[in-house]
């Protein structure tokens, strides 16, 4: 349900966003309709308004409803625009909003969850540090980062997390992935006396595990509807099996590798085996 509600919300936005838009192009058509100079007929509110439905149903091929008076009311200053009065009702500023979203993406960028809690303290950090006893005390509302990620939808999205190694997510770094590959450079042209490495020569090699089970990770299976989990019975062992993949610089491949624990070795393992390995 919640879903469904986020959804119906951001297509109202749009398609009033969409609206805004049109009436911006009306109020400036109808304002250079009237700065017209000489004996020509002008067109009038409601022939401007026909005229941006006719172009918009031409261009999108769906039909939108444009009010006169309200085009009236605009052109003439004496209502704004809806988008800009919230514009200045936000607690942010716009310069304040693109930060955040920076910073919400740099952050998760560095593999650390960045939820909607953790926003809501960022923003009122900055907000109690510009506007001081000003800003309740309580902070934001507790709808409103759900409606920041909605209205930056475009750069902003919600996803469910997935568990990372500390050790993995630590080693991936701006810093350790210079020093990496300038590493590896320098071995790559110097090599052991000074010659440069032939990429032939070049040979990096990576290993993966897998349960003996062969089961990895989740499995689309069918059950009866209603169901949240559908269990799938399997063994219980946690032996691994490991994989020793080599690829070189010059995009050859040494046969896979495969370690597993047994207590002998029989020469009819190696059928059927078309990656040959060993």
């Amino acid at each position: 349900m919640a879903r469904k509600a986020l959804a119906a919300t951001k297509k109202a936005r749009l398609a009033r966003d969409e609206k805004n838009q049109l009436m911006v192009r009306a109020v400036l058509r109808y304002q250079g309709e009237q700065a017209k100079l000489g004996p020509v007929r002008k067109r009038g509110l409601r022939m401007i308004c026909k005229d941006i439905e006719k172009e918009f149903f031409k261009e999108k091929g769906r039909a939108i409803s444009l009010n006169h008076n309200t085009l009236r009311t605009l052109a003439n200053g004496e209502r704004r625009m809806r988008v800009e009065c919230n514009a200045e009702k936000g607690w942010l500023l716009k310069e304040e909003a693109e930060e955040v979203i920076r910073y919400t993406i740099e952050i998760t960028e560095w593999v650390h969850g960045f939820s909607h809690r953790r926003l809501k303290e960022h923003v009122d950090e900055i907000l109690h540090a510009r506007l001081g006893h000003k800003f309740p005390e309580t902070g934001v509302g507790i709808q409103w980062t759900q409606c920041f990620v909605e209205k930056h939808s475009d750069q902003l999205h919600v996803y469910a997390s997935r568990a990372l190694d500390t050790k993995q997510g630590q080693a991936v770094n701006e810093h350790a992935n210079k020093l990496y590959f300038d590493l590896v450079e320098d071995v790559q042209l110097q090599g052991d006396d000074g010659q440069p490495i032939a990429v032939e020569c070049t040979w990096a090699m990576d290993e993966s595990g897998f349960q003996a089970n062969g089961d990895e990770g989740y499995e689309c299976v069918i059950g009866p509807k209603g169901k949240k989990v559908q269990y799938q019975q399997q063994d219980g062992t946690r032996e691994n099996i490991t994989v020793l993949v080599t690829i070189g610089a010059n995009g050859t491949a040494l046969p896979p590798a495969v370690i597993y624990r047994s207590q002998g070795y029989l020469v009819k393992w190696l059928q059927n085996n078309p990656a040959k390995a060993s």
